[in-house]
């Protein structure tokens, strides 16, 4: 899901359409086994992963916030999912509420510093194998319960950086956009 979609204020300044995205967003991507939710509030970031197959929503939070901070995302992931179950009956057997982990190992944040993003980006790329062979918990082991060094934060930015000027800045990029907004389907007549 599009964190410019989804995150704190939009989901303050229009709740209906925010959870019309999200449940837009869950429905094109069903068949996946996972759907990461990069989330922003409160100039802080987190990674929510659904787990579309069990109802399981993973919460990866540096700081380890409570459940109570984060209950304004969980609330309306839960509707979707609801509406999503009911919708969608007889093609799968989902849970019909979300069941949140907050507790999920993962790296901690150290305190005074302003590298949320920097762990979502390697939670990311950890949890995304791009064609390596590895399990779940394989992946989700490597999280580990420490802090990071700065050598493995600058690891991180640079990895960024590189996927930022190949992937997106460059013309030939996957990600490339030459900021035209595409309205619809073009006709192929």
């Amino acid at each position: 899901m599009s964190p410019l979609l989804v995150n704190q204020k939009v989901l303050n300044e229009n709740y209906k359409k925010t959870c019309q995205n999200m449940y837009d967003s869950l429905t094109r991507q069903n068949y996946k086994s996972y759907i990461f939710i990069p989330y922003n509030f409160g100039y802080h970031w987190i990674l929510l992963i659904l787990s579309v197959e069990t109802g399981n929503l993973i919460v990866f939070d540096s700081m380890r916030n409570p459940k109570s901070a984060i209950q304004h995302i969980i609330d309306p992931l839960n509707r979707v999912w609801k509406k999503f179950v009911k919708n969608n009956k007889g093609r799968g057997q989902w849970r019909p509420e979300l069941n949140v982990n907050m507790d999920y190992p993962c790296a901690r944040q150290q305190q005074g510093t302003d590298w949320c993003g920097y762990y979502v980006c390697d939670y990311l790329h950890i949890m995304t194998p791009c064609g390596k062979v590895t399990n779940e918990d394989t992946r989700m082991s490597q999280m580990g319960d420490e802090c990071y060094s700065t050598d493995r934060i600058n690891a991180v930015c640079e990895q960024l950086a590189g996927f930022i000027l190949n992937e997106i800045l460059d013309p030939r990029g996957e990600f490339y956009h030459d900021g035209h907004i595409n309205r619809g389907l073009l006709s192929t007549s």
